[in-house]
């Protein structure tokens, strides 16, 4: 089984075992590039998971069309390096629908 299969499996474990209070939008991969003045760093996504508050571990799904990388903007890229595993918690601070990337934020974890 590859490495990738496994890392999602166990994290997904993970995540699901930690309870509401993980409730969310994750995604999870490796930083690819980092820009330190601007703080945009591209992720390359090897899992990309919500889990809602259903009360059981079925509310974790994957996305089924999600993108291959992605650019997020943290305050202090300074702690991040390129290759380095990250879990991002999306934060949706606003009541439309729609996902807008210039107004989400994003609660960036170190994995390794």
């Amino acid at each position: 089984m590859p490495k990738s299969k496994i890392f999602f499996i166990i994290v997904t474990l993970a995540i699901t075992l930690m309870g509401c209070s993980q409730e969310g939008t994750f995604i999870q991969g490796d930083i690819t590039d980092i820009n330190k003045e601007s703080g945009d760093m591209e992720i390359d996504i090897v899992s990309w998971t919500t889990i809602s508050d259903t009360g059981s571990s079925t509310g974790s799904h994957q996305f089924e069309k999600k993108p291959k990388s992605q650019t997020i903007r943290v305050s202090n890229p300074e702690k991040y390096h390129e290759g380095q595993k990250v879990q991002v918690k999306v934060i949706k601070n606003y009541d439309e629908d729609e996902w807008d990337i210039d107004r989400l934020k994003f609660d960036v974890k170190q994995l390794n």
